[in-house]
């Protein structure tokens, strides 16, 4: 309620500077309006609007400056379940004094109508976001990195595909009760996380420990799309003991085949040189 009504009052004041001109008319958004969020969708809606409004204005020939924030450390401190869910998602905690210091960059004439002030680990930031789809202010940003930090690679090699699934469930079923803080043998291999309490953060919390697990990257929808700890050791099994004892039985096969051919193509050369040599 409280960001609708900071809504309604910019609109408000926007009628009234119609009438009365103002010098200034900065409006305070959140960086959400840009990222959007499931757990602060008032602040996203509002967001949109106040930043949508200063270009509104300034398409009239009016001032209006626009400022997406980022996570504020007082708010953090003082909201501590909204703080825990921003930083979560890659949200840095900005000194106030330091955000405040940014106030008079972003109300430069130069600046422009929009500006952002936001402290980020944008890695984090894009893993989380990046899981509805592309994000441009993350792309743009992480345009020229390195990439992200390199997975040891494990050799699974010297196991059949059997006790990998094995070692894979075991290895699973700890990162899982872990994350979803139930005791592990209340873990059920075939209940859907979902209904354990499964969230998008939680997800990757689990997908980066599981990358570790099996030394391959995957991806976090991975866990939506095999939502059980059994139908996740399945596909991970197959990423990383993709060869089967009947995989062998059919190499063996083809390469039976293929000496049988050539055995024939042999003989045919043999048939053919022997045919050449006689006399008319």
């Amino acid at each position: 309620m409280r960001d609708n009504a900071g809504g309604v009052a910019a609109a408000v004041l926007h009628r009234l500077s119609l009438t009365t001109p103002v010098r200034h008319f900065v409006l305070f958004s959140s960086i959400s309006g840009l990222t959007g969020s499931r757990w602060l969708a008032h602040y996203t809606a509002t967001s949109g609007y106040l930043d949508a409004l200063a270009y509104a204005r300034r398409a009239l020939g009016l001032p209006a400056t626009t400022i997406n924030w980022g996570l504020w450390k007082s708010l953090a401190d003082s909201d501590g379940d909204a703080g825990q869910v921003s930083v979560g998602t890659g949200l840095v905690p900005m000194d106030d004094d330091v955000a405040i210091a940014a106030l008079s960059s972003a109300m430069n004439p130069a600046a422009g109508p929009h500006s952002v002030v936001v402290d980020a680990d944008w890695p984090l930031l894009a893993e989380a976001y990046r899981m509805r789809g592309s994000l441009r202010i993350v792309d743009d940003l992480l345009a020229d990195s390195e990439g992200a930090s390199v997975i040891p690679a494990r050799d699974w090699s010297h196991l059949t595909s059997a006790q990998v699934r094995a070692e894979l469930q075991s290895g699973l079923r700890a990162i899982v009760a872990r994350e979803l803080r139930i005791p592990e043998p209340e873990l059920e291999n075939d209940r859907p996380l979902a209904e354990l309490g499964l969230n998008s953060l939680m997800a990757m919390a689990i997908r980066r420990e599981a990358e570790n697990l099996v030394g391959v990257e995957i991806s976090t929808i991975m866990l939506f799309n095999h939502p059980t700890v059994s139908a996740l050791a399945d596909q991970l099994t197959k990423m990383v003991a993709p060869t089967t004892e009947s995989g062998h039985d059919e190499i063996a096969a083809l390469s039976a085949s293929a000496g049988s051919t050539l055995d024939s193509l042999f003989d045919r050369i043999e048939s053919s040189s022997v045919t050449a040599e006689e006399p008319a």
